[in-house]
């Protein structure tokens, strides 16, 4: 079993899936742009990348840890999410036992020691932290665990948030308004008290995909992490703050002032754009932590494609068992890359009645993070999701703009998306690409689709190969 990165690094190195370079890469700029290098050239199946001498530290890189879409399946085969997933329902009195000791089993187990085993860091300057594209606002920490406690109730919520770090002691927060992390932060602001905040860098898979994973409110990622590992999460105590992975290679903590708001970005983002600069929260660094000889972990984003396609397109078909829970007539989804993920959604959807399309498009917008897509499309089952060119004949040919597209006005959206009219806020289009009948109010006999005959097919194929 991995225990942490350092044998996740061991596994890519056997599997042939890790990169290494000895010779000097610079942090500002030069490792993002092999990193993103390797990704353009080889998409879901890149390697990771080890940079053994940063430029001017002492620490190694380690970059794409979520690059091969084939190293994911591996390492989560067998994965129970849909156990896990079931088990969060039954656990809230859609039935009963199975469910809440799936949940128990799961649960991380937090060890009560000091910092064994680290080394104190003074400052963030100390460390290797990468810019990554040439008008980025300065360094950027891009894959944090950054982990929250509710001052209400005490659950936590883990997130990956990018980090601008303005100087030595203090980053940016990027917080989005809907993510885990801004609503301990809102409760912080109500009680009138400070946020402690953990930071984990460099961990098991595991724990990395399960704090990127888009987990309904209140579902513990460390749990989540249990149930892909097969193994509890093992978490060290922090005191006063919330606990980190126990085989982090290195450790932050800190607080937020939820009032305290500071400039943040541009920053160059998986939506192909730099971000705007705008106010965020503000992170006071008190405690860095180190393991000996530490590894410092990075992700690289921009255009597809980048290393969050591959781990976003691995956690939809994982996740997919929970969409089925609340909507069983959609067969499939898909959530392509060139759309930025939450700009445009394809599902599959198995008519029962009149209005099912429909009501099977404003589900996806009831659903955690898939409510901030902006262009939901509908298809029938003879349309692969994943063949774009199928996508956009269906468009063209089962699209009828007055019957078919529907503009919802006024609504929230990613604070990502940059052609709404103000931040997080804006429209979305259902688009219905499916083919019509007399229940869609549609009174002309609809076209047979052209398929070649099937008692062929054996024939055609022998003298196909007799072709010369």
């Amino acid at each position: 079993m991995i225990k942490d990165l350092r044998g996740y690094i061991d596994y890519l190195s056997k599997s042939g899936m890790l990169g290494t370079l000895d010779s000097s890469a610079n942090p500002e700029l030069e490792i993002s742009a092999i990193t993103d290098r390797e990704n353009r050239e080889h998409r879901c199946e890149s390697r990771s990348l080890l940079f053994s001498k940063a430029e001017g530290y002492d620490i190694p890189v380690v970059t794409n840890l979520m690059g091969s879409m084939s190293v994911l399946k591996r390492l989560f085969s067998g994965f129970g999410v849909a156990d896990f997933l079931s088990s969060v329902y039954y656990a809230k009195g859609m039935s009963m036992v199975n469910g809440a000791r799936t949940l128990m089993d799961s649960r991380p187990k937090v060890a009560r020691r000091g910092f064994a085993g680290y080394r104190k860091i003074r400052s963030l300057d100390e460390l290797p932290i990468l810019k990554t594209w040439p008008k980025d606002a300065g360094r950027y920490i891009t894959l944090p665990l950054v982990i929250t406690r509710s001052p209400k109730d005490g659950t936590t919520n883990v997130g990956v948030y990018r980090m601008q770090v303005f100087d030595g002691e203090t980053t940016g927060m990027h917080w989005q308004v809907q993510k885990g992390g801004a609503v301990h932060a809102s409760e912080a602001a109500e009680l009138e008290s400070q946020l402690n905040v953990s930071v984990a860098i460099g961990t098991d898979p595991f724990n990395i995909l399960s704090a990127v994973a888009p987990l309904p409110h209140g579902i513990n990622e460390f749990s989540f992490a249990g149930v892909a590992r097969k193994a509890k999460t093992a978490l060290l105590d922090c005191g006063d703050y919330p606990a980190v992975p126990a085989n982090s290679e290195i450790i932050i903590n800190g607080y937020v002032d939820p009032v305290e708001k500071r400039d943040e970005g541009p920053y160059g983002d998986h939506t192909g754009y730099y971000s705007i600069q705008e106010p965020t929260y503000v992170f006071h660094v008190k405690n860095i932590y180190a393991k000996k000889n530490p590894v410092y972990a990075a992700s690289v984003v921009g255009f597809p494609w980048s290393e969050d396609c591959t781990a976003g397109l691995f956690l939809m078909e994982y996740l997919k068992p929970m969409l089925r829970l609340v909507n069983p007539n959609i067969t499939d989804i898909y959530l392509p890359p060139e759309g930025a993920f939450t700009n445009m959604c394809f599902i599959k959807v198995k008519k029962r009645f009149p209005g099912d399309v429909k009501k099977a498009m404003f589900s996806i917008l009831g659903m955690g993070q898939l409510s901030l897509t902006k262009t939901v499309v509908a298809f029938d089952d003879d349309i692969d999701l994943r063949d774009l060119g199928r996508v956009f004949w269906a468009i063209s040919t089962r699209v009828d703009p007055d019957r078919d597209v529907q503009i919802i006005k006024g609504t929230a959206t990613d604070t990502l998306d940059h052609a709404s009219g103000s931040p997080a806020r804006g429209s979305k289009m259902l688009i219905d690409a499916t083919r019509k009948g007399r229940d869609d109010g549609y009174t002309r006999e609809w076209p047979e689709t052209l398929a070649p005959d099937k008692g062929l097919a054996k024939e055609i194929d022998r003298k196909w190969s007799q072709i010369s």
